[in-house]
């Protein structure tokens, strides 16, 4: 993600496939130019973690969600908020909308949208969309239309409108 002309990296995990505690990160890195990085903080107070989302929104770094999968299964649905991504506010632990890997997260209008992604809990695939202007009160969205419920997708706007793609 881009944030005040320079990309950041937040948490994540070395392992991929076989996703040892260990190996999840909660670290903040930026670099100006893509070859020389900065540690920005090497523990985030928010917990280690993959498959979260992050959004820049209202002059902050946003974190969402996310969690591990193996070997064992954690998610989350918390929002954590940064002006430097050094120093970090819990905006909530417990936003409305269910914890979730694997999610997509946009900016959009003036809020901040969270959609789709997957639970272990019943193996479920959401399908549901969320909006926030302040990351602590969550609204879902509500249409009649709908996409299929899904995990690993993105979503992106594109002339005036939000875009589902893949998963």
């Amino acid at each position: 993600m881009e944030f005040r002309g320079k990309m950041y990296l937040l948490g994540g995990i070395e392992d991929y496939y076989f996703g040892r505690a260990d190996s999840l990160k909660n670290d903040v890195w930026s670099s100006a130019d893509g070859r020389t990085w900065r540690i920005e903080t090497e523990h985030a107070p928010w917990s280690p973690r993959a498959y979260h989302q992050a959004v820049v929104y209202n002059g902050k770094i946003w974190v969402f969600g996310g969690g591990n999968y193996v070997p064992g299964y954690e998610a989350h649905n918390d929002v954590w908020s940064s002006t430097d991504g050094v120093s970090w506010t819990k905006v909530t632990g417990d936003a409305p909308w269910p914890p979730r890997l694997w999610f997509s997260a946009a900016v959009y209008r003036n809020r901040m949208w969270v959609a789709g992604g997957w639970s272990k809990e019943g193996n479920t695939n959401w399908g549901d969309v969320w909006f926030s202007g302040d990351g602590s009160e969550w609204t879902q969205l509500k249409s009649a239309v709908t996409w299929k419920e899904r995990h690993e997708f993105s979503m992106f706007v594109f002339r005036d409108k939000l875009w589902v793609a893949g998963g």
